[in-house]
């Protein structure tokens, strides 16, 4: 379950660079809530409260409830995600954040990262594992969000491969091809081979 958590932001007027630049002096960052047919809404927001109101797993999965407000008045709640952001270069400092709004109801595509557990059985024989995906999209109710796609490798023989189609997110939809491959024990008799081959072509006498 993906907990909302809550985040207040200030509502703004003012635009640009050089608006940008005042904020950033006060410690905030611009950013913006926008999505599903409401009105475009540029706010500021202490960049260290949005890293700390972050789930530290999801991160910026996180589902947020924001509350915006004006001259220190709350003036709306929105249910939202951060769909973009900006971070610095070197300091890798966030310096702006896109809010999108989201319904509670329903389901929203979101980027999640792959998580391998486990040893496959192959491995244990000698095989070496191979990975493909460090990501994938998903679509999912915000409620609903996972921390990563976790994929159990325990089971896996030589020779085997596990694809999008053999794993399901639990209250979601993966998006990927279901043909792709997430992962694959090449056979150890291969690398022998492999090695063997080398070996032959090292060895063999030059050709006058």
């Amino acid at each position: 379950m993906n907990e909302q958590r809550e985040i207040t932001v200030q509502v703004r007027h003012s635009h640009g660079k050089g608006e940008s630049r005042k904020l950033r002096a006060k410690g905030l960052i611009p950013a913006v809530v926008y999505g599903a047919g409401g009105e475009h809404r540029s706010v500021s927001v202490d960049p260290r409260i949005l890293r700390k109101t972050m789930d530290p797993a999801r991160k910026l999965n996180t589902w947020y409830k924001v509350t915006l407000e004006e001259d220190g008045k709350a003036v709306g709640t929105e249910s939202c995600i951060v769909i973009d952001h900006q971070v610095h270069k070197v300091k890798d400092a966030i310096l702006h954040v896109d809010f999108l709004r989201v319904d509670p109801a329903k389901e929203l595509t979101v980027r999640i990262p792959v998580e391998v557990t486990g040893r496959a059985a192959g491995v244990v024989a000698g095989g070496t594992l191979k990975t493909f995906l460090r990501y994938v999209h998903v679509a999912v109710k915000p409620g609903d969000i996972p921390a990563s796609l976790l994929v159990d490798i325990t089971a896996l023989q030589a020779g085997e491969t596990l694809r999008i189609r053999d794993l399901s997110v639990p209250g979601g939809r993966i998006l990927e091809n279901g043909n792709q491959s997430l992962a694959h024990i090449e056979p150890a008799k291969i690398k022998k081979e492999e090695d063997s081959e080398g070996d032959k072509k090292k060895k063999a006498p030059a050709k006058a």
